[in-house]
């Protein structure tokens, strides 16, 4: 049995039974907004189902998922385990929750702005991690090298690291350059212009010359 409330810009599908069910309305609400004010777009209405278990969660997305697989955004919809079960359903503790959430949300957005693409693999996802590190500088244990072999890896060959190596050249572009230059950028793509004569109109560089700069930068910020 689910239930269905409508919160005008998406539909959250939750359990009756949920005892958590206000404060994850809040958190979706707070989730949109920071997501709506930084992108400064409106995307259609879409829906967010709260799981309980990883068997729900895999058959959503329809087949296994690993452990650091808290949620996903598929299509119009966004499917996430709930706060109840968030740390025992996945390998993070339930203060991910929201940053989950922010991710998940600044997917359909990436995709308004890309008229329903989701590459470069690199850009959508550390777009979306810088997000949720709430536009901060993240602050990893341990060193990461840029490279760009990673940068342009499949979807298939992603792994925890990879999202660490995306979201510091996207911080990179974004705490350096500006907002602004990353959505001209996305702008570009968007109407058909190849990656690397994107970077040279947008930045004045080169893919591999911007990596070596963000690489630089890692060491001096």
């Amino acid at each position: 049995m689910i239930k269905k409330i409508d919160l005008g810009f998406c539909d959250l599908i939750v359990s009756p039974d949920d005892s958590d069910i206000n404060y994850e309305k809040q958190l979706i609400m707070d989730s949109y907004k920071l997501n709506k004010k930084f992108m400064g777009i409106k995307i259609p209405k879409f829906n967010v189902k709260i799981v309980y278990s990883r068997k729900e969660l895999n058959d959503e997305w329809g087949s296994k998922t690993s452990d650091y697989v808290s949620a996903f955004a598929k299509e119009d919809s966004i499917v996430i385990f709930s706060y109840g079960v968030f740390d025992k359903e996945s390998k993070w503790p339930k203060e991910k929750f929201e940053e989950a959430l922010i991710h998940e949300i600044n997917h359909l957005f990436y995709q308004e702005l890309r008229y329903d693409e989701y590459d470069p693999l690199w850009l959508s996802e550390g777009l979306a991690t810088f997000i949720q590190h709430k536009k901060k500088k993240s602050e990893y244990k341990e060193k990461r090298i840029i490279g760009k072999k990673t940068l342009t890896q499949s979807f298939e060959k992603m792994t925890e690291d990879s999202y660490q190596i995306f979201t510091l050249f996207v911080e990179f572009l974004i705490l350096h350059y500006g907002k602004e230059k990353l959505f001209s950028f996305i702008k570009e793509l968007r109407g058909g212009t190849n990656l690397d004569d994107s970077f040279k109109k947008v930045y004045n560089k080169s893919f591999e010359g911007l990596i070596e700069d963000a690489n630089r930068y890692q060491e001096t910020a």
